[in-house]
């Protein structure tokens, strides 16, 4: 009978008066201590049920096996699960290794099988393995059985088996991987990317395919890829031409590599579709022209990478639709005659412009009216630039790095720079064959500028200046200004305006630099 039901019958049973008090004692003593039983009971329940609950919400703790149960892999464990390294090895022994990894039932965050002799890969090879991350690299791998990732599908988000023999995309291999988030196919020998290729990585967000042997991107290849894909790499193949149709689904894309294919021409809507695109590289390709519109599509595109192509003319209306948001700009290793200043003028927001290794030899005074004063770096290093027009940078008074090196620049005149002289971090003149001479001595004030600003960059290389009286080369930081008569300034005067590092002091300068000058100490 329970205690309290005991208690209560004690209390109610007919007694003499003598026990009655005893009685009601008895049960008060009774029912107290029930309930403090009860209570101790509850407790320690309580606080045994506690840590089991929250054991369950907690990650199993990961143990590696011992080494020689899964030798020559090795293991070591990590935050989020076991890294496990199979390299240099053959089938038979992976195998032996993931039979053992089955009864241990781990987490295995990393399996990288690098370097093997492994032709093949088998069907359930993996079965019964939890694998977050699996990379099969440089091992010999020509084909991927159907059923050897489909136990994979629930917890593998990232695959790469780059550097092997696949001359196709495993497409049935693939389908059954539902969370797969990244995709690197990349260094293999895979010719045509087929119809339904990435059928079932819905989620799929990275793909990359560089440096394949792929001529032909069938229409169909990217369908289930629209939701989810960011970015897709097809650099470094034997494309001829941009895909267009397969990539027009691609509405979710935000980065597209082309770079390094055998693109020739590029048309108005090439690019119809990718609306959410915001770098595209088209690099080094074998492109002649830049039409009109062929950018119209991409009003979000941020950074456009033209460089290394053949490009000897630009459209006025080549940039159309990328007037609100294109900030980087890279033509370099061209064949540009000129500064396409009419193209670039509608790019006010433009912030990068390289148009290093061109064949631009003179620039006009409002080369950069319209969008320079939105620049804050400007490459025209390795080009035939003999003269800057005295107005050349008056728009660009946001620039901080300025790049000309490797022109035929013989002189550098003050006024030129003045009005960059504030916003300027880091400038190189270097070879160029600069002459010596008083309309240089402004300059290397300009550079301990520089060097008080912490730039490293701006001291990197000192720019050289030939002195043809002498027929010889001194850095300009050093010019000798006791032998070069400048007018107004007598040797004494000259030698004085020297410190001990041979840099020119504050003496020569304007008034408003010498303010800056003052206000730098």
């Amino acid at each position: 009978m329970p205690l309290i039901s005991l208690a209560r019958s004690r209390a109610t049973s007919p007694s003499s008066s003598s026990s009655s008090s005893t009685t009601t004692m008895t049960t008060k003593f009774l029912t107290t201590n029930t309930i403090v039983l009860v209570l101790l009971l509850t407790s320690f329940t309580l606080l045994s049920w506690q840590p089991a609950a929250a054991q369950g919400n907690q990650t199993p703790q990961q143990v590696c096996p011992e080494h020689n149960e899964i030798a020559p892999c090795v293991c070591s464990v990590k935050k989020n699960g076991l890294d496990i390294l199979c390299e240099t090895t053959d089938l038979s022994h992976i195998t032996k290794s993931m039979s053992t990894l089955k009864g241990k039932s781990p987490i295995i965050f990393y399996l990288k099988l690098r370097h093997n002799n492994l032709p093949k890969l088998q069907g359930f090879l993996f079965l019964a393995l939890d694998i977050r991350h699996l990379t099969i690299h440089n091992s010999s791998l020509a084909a991927i059985e159907e059923n050897s990732l489909s136990s994979l599908g629930k917890g593998l988000t990232q695959l790469d088996v780059s550097l092997n023999q696949m001359k196709t995309v495993p497409s049935t291999a693939l389908k059954h991987l539902y969370h797969l988030l990244i995709l690197n196919l990349n260094h293999n020998k895979i010719t045509v990317i087929h119809n339904n290729a990435f059928e079932g990585l819905d989620t799929l967000e990275i793909l990359t395919l560089y440096e394949n042997k792929i001529n032909n991107v069938e229409p169909e290849a990217f369908r289930g890829l629209e939701k989810k894909l960011k970015r897709l790499n097809l650099g470094g193949n034997e494309l001829t031409m941009v895909p267009q149709q397969a990539l027009s689904i691609l509405d979710n894309l935000k980065k597209l590599e082309i770079q390094e294919n055998k693109i020739k021409i590029i048309r108005e809507g090439d690019f119809a579709g990718l609306e959410s695109l915001d770098s595209l590289i088209l690099a080094h390709n074998m492109i002649t022209s830049v039409p009109a519109n062929v950018f119209s599509h991409l009003g979000l595109l941020n950074s456009l990478e033209l460089e290394g192509n053949k490009i000897s003319s630009i459209d006025k209306d080549a940039f159309k639709g990328l007037e609100e948001n294109l900030q980087y700009l890279r033509l370099g290793d061209n064949n540009l005659q000129a500064i396409p200043s009419e193209a670039l003028r509608p790019l006010h927001r433009l912030r990068h412009l390289d148009l290093r290794n061109n064949n631009i030899s003179v620039i006009s005074d409002d080369a950069f009216t319209g969008y320079g004063d939105s620049l804050t770096f400007l490459n025209l290093q390795k080009n035939d630039i003999k003269v800057l027009p005295s107005m050349i940078f008056e728009n660009l008074n946001s620039l901080e790095t300025l790049n000309i090196q490797n022109n035929k620049l013989t002189r550098l005149p003050q006024d030129i720079m003045e009005h960059i002289i504030d916003t300027l971090r880091i400038i190189d003149i270097t070879d160029n064959p600069l002459v010596c001479s008083c309309e240089l001595t402004w300059f290397p004030k300009l550079l301990q500028d520089l060097k008080n600003k912490d730039d490293e960059m701006a001291q990197k290389k000192k720019p050289i200046c030939h002195m043809p009286v002498e027929n010889r080369d001194y850095f300009v930081q050093s010019m000798p200004l006791e032998k070069m008569h400048c007018a107004g300034l007598s040797s004494s005067e000259a030698s004085d305006l020297l410190d001990t590092n041979g840099v020119l002091l504050w003496r020569l300068l304007p008034v408003n630099m010498l303010v800056t000058f003052l206000c730098t100490f």
